[in-house]
C-alpha cells in the first residue's frame, strides 16, 4: 500500500483491510533519491546494505522519535527546577577607582510545573538492498490495535523525512539485511584529541545557539576531556547530540548530552554494550549508573564518578 503525503492522522484508515496479528513493515525506496535527502536523515548513497541509523532530527516527528517530550502537571504546584547555566561576566571594584574584570558560570533555576518525560520511541531508519533497489525499512510490527500509535509514528516518520512510504505485509523476510551495521556513533581518530577537533564537533551541532551557550558547552566538554578519556566517540544521526567519553582503565563510560537535558550519564558497562542501546534506553534510567545534572557543584561529582 502506497501512503504519499507529508503525516497521515487516522491510521485506521489504512489498517483496515489488514488481519489483525499481521506482521507488516514500513518501506521507502530511496533509489536514486538526491544525496542531500538521505544526508539529512544521517546516511548516504554509499550506506551499505544493512546500516542502520537513529535519524536526524528534521522535524516534529523525528524531533519525539529522537527525545521524546515532556508531559507538564500543571494541576500541581510548582517546584524549583534547574533551567541552564550562564557564562556571568562582571566588574569588581578593587579600590582607587580600579576595576577587576571576572567571569565565571552561574546556574539559572525557576519555579515550574512537574514535568516527566514520554521516552522517545527511537525508530531507527535501515539501509536494505532488495533487487538492485535501496529501501528504507523499519523494523518489523504487528498489527494490532495496541500498536497502531506505533505504527502510525513509523509511517510519520517516512513521510516526514521522504514524503512516501510503503505498507508492506507479502514477503516482508526479504526487506530483513543478512547483517546489522549501527553507525550511531564515529570514533574520533586516535591521540591526545585535540580541542580544536572536539570543538568542530560540537559547533557543528551547536551552530546556531548563542555565544553563551557555547561557552558553557565547550567548558563541559573540556573538563570531562580532562580527565583523560581513552577513546571519544562522537553521536550521528538522531544521536547528534552526545559525546561519549571511554575511559578503559576504570571500565567507564561517560555520556555527555550537548544541548538537551543537560546531564551526564554513567555507565559501567563495556563501550560495545552501551553503543547498543537505543535512545529511549540511555534516557528511561534503567542502565546507567549515575546522572548528573550539570548544575553547581556536577564537576566534583563527575570526579568522584570516574575515581
Amino acid at each position: 500500500m502506497r501512503i504519499e503525503q507529508r503525516r497521515i492522522i487516522n491510521i485506521d484508515h489504512y489498517l483496515a483491510e489488514i488481519p489483525n496479528g499481521t506482521e507488516i513493515r514500513i518501506v521507502t525506496d530511496v533509489t536514486g533519491l538526491p544525496a542531500a535527502t538521505l544526508t539529512r536523515v544521517g546516511l548516504s548513497n554509499n550506506s551499505a546494505n544493512g546500516t542502520k541509523i537513529l535519524p536526524s532530527i528534521v522535524g516534529p516527528i523525528s524531533r519525539f522519535n529522537s527525545e521524546g517530550k515532556w508531559l507538564v502537571h500543571r494541576d500541581q504546584p510548582k517546584e524549583s527546577r534547574y533551567i541552564r547555566t550562564v557564562k556571568w561576566k562582571w566588574r569588581q571594584w578593587i579600590g582607587r577607582n580600579q576595576y577587576e574584570e571576572h567571569e565565571d558560570f552561574r546556574d539559572v533555576n525557576r519555579d515550574c510545573y512537574p514535568r516527566e518525560l514520554i521516552d522517545p520511541p527511537s525508530i531507527e531508519f535501515q539501509v536494505v538492498t532488495v533487487a538492485n533497489r535501496k529501501l528504507i525499512a523499519s523494523p518489523t510490527i504487528v498489527a494490532t490495535a495496541a500498536n497502531h500509535e506505533a505504527i502510525k509514528h513509523i509511517i510519520n516518520l517516512h513521510l516526514e523525512a521522504f514524503g512516501v512510504c510503503d505498507l508492506i505485509t507479502e514477503d516482508i523476510h526479504l526487506y530483513q539485511p543478512p547483517q546489522t551495521q549501527s553507525v550511531n556513533w564515529k570514533l574520533l581518530p586516535p591521540g591526545q584529541y585535540p580541542w580544536p577537533q572536539l570543538r568542530e564537533n560540537i559547533g557543528q551541532v551547536l551552530r546556531r545557539a548563542s555565544d553563551n551557550t557555547i561557552a558553557v558547552i565547550m567548558d563541559r566538554a573540556e573538563t570531562i576531556r580532562g580527565h583523560g578519556p581513552s577513546r571519544i566517540f562522537v553521536g550521528q544521526g538522531g544521536f547528534n547530540d552526545y559525546l561519549a567519553y571511554e575511559f578503559a582503565s576504570s571500565g567507564t563510560v561517560v555520556l555527555e548530552s550537548i544541548r538537551r537535558d543537560n546531564a551526564i550519564y554513567v555507565f559501567g558497562d563495556n563501550w560495545q554494550e552501551v553503543s547498543q542501546l537505543s535512545k529511549a534506553q540511555v534516557l528511561s534510567g534503567n542502565h546507567h549508573q549515575d546522572r548528573i545534572i550539570h548544575a553547581g557543584g556536577w564537576k566534583d561529582r563527575l570526579a568522584e564518578a570516574l575515581a
